[in-house]
């Protein structure tokens, strides 16, 4: 069973974006950080709003990125100039998020600040930790923009903060539930005069967490892989395969594990019909399965 170098006459493999591709506005001109604050607040706001319509008619959400667009479009009426205005959000992003916490936030949330790193899957968490402590503080979703540009450092209670991290991250927009070790960290972020954890801190640690999360629970599943690899050789065939599948999933049905097998074969780069370990950690994710949690630890998968 050993793997087959270089590609034949076969169809062409998917290749993964680098994340989401923004361009600088013309001559380096940047909007002031002021303005681009108060469109930030909006934006969540919109957004959040937006994501509340269509998960109560069951849509899938906008990814942040195409909303971000279409969002300055509504707001100043010609694309040309939503363009432009987006350029220089952007450089302004670039040349400030080192020193602001707020601005970082937003270019990590956005994918204008580590690209790489961005996944609609994160955005979507620390958008629904603002929703969430909003909701456990009583705050109104139409109200967030007016409450984040007001203060100067707003705040979420220490209670909510924590609440929220611990309701959210066991929804599906987050691939591993927080620990009480976890949660006990929120109680140690900075805090605004009023003893509240300030909400750019929360969002950033939501961030990180669910980054870690990501790669934890990647590394599991490349750990349940090798397991399953009876012969070592480090790819799976469909037995193989079909054996893990059943063990962090409901599926039983042949065919649709067959099914699943093909599409992960067609994402490998060569036109042999087995599966890497990295491979099946992207398909298991996608999907959802749950890496059994004796394989959740820190070390990293055998290579």
């Amino acid at each position: 069973k050993e793997k087959k170098k270089g590609g034949g006459g076969g169809a062409k493999k998917k290749k993964k974006s680098g994340g989401p591709n923004y361009k600088g506005g013309e001559g380096g001109k940047a909007m002031a950080v002021e303005n681009v604050l108060r469109l930030v607040h909006e934006a969540y706001e919109v957004k959040i709003l937006a994501d509340i319509k269509d998960d109560a008619a069951d849509r899938p959400r906008q990814s942040f990125t195409d909303f971000l667009k279409s969002f300055l479009v509504r707001k100043y009426g010609l694309k040309s100039i939503a363009t432009k205005q987006l350029g220089e959000i952007y450089n302004s992003v670039i040349a400030q998020e080192a020193k602001l916490e707020r601005v970082r936030c937003f270019g990590l949330i956005s994918g204008m600040v580590d690209k790489e790193g961005w996944s609609q899957g994160m955005c979507d968490f620390t958008l629904n930790m603002l929703k969430k402590v909003c909701d456990l503080d009583g705050r109104a979703p139409n109200n967030i923009s007016e409450w984040l540009s007001a203060d100067k450092e707003p705040g979420a209670t220490p209670e909510a903060a924590a609440l929220a991290m611990h309701e959210v991250s066991r929804t599906k927009v987050c691939p591993l539930a927080a620990s009480d070790s976890v949660i006990e960290e929120i109680g140690r972020l900075p805090k605004n005069e009023a003893g509240n954890v300030i909400v750019h801190n929360l969002l950033m640690f939501a961030i990180e967490y669910h980054k870690k999360s990501v790669v934890k629970v990647k590394s599991g599943f490349m750990k349940l892989f090798l397991q399953h690899d009876t012969n070592g050789d480090g790819v799976l065939e469909l037995q193989e395969f079909s054996a893990m599948i059943k063990n962090v999933s409901s599926m039983n049905d042949e065919r649709e594990i067959c099914a699943l097998y093909e599409e992960a074969a067609a994402f490998e780069d060569d036109d042999d019909d087995t599966i890497t370990k990295e491979t099946f950690a992207e398909l298991a994710s996608k999907y959802q399965f749950e890496c059994p949690t004796e394989f959740l630890d820190d070390d990293p998968p055998p290579e």
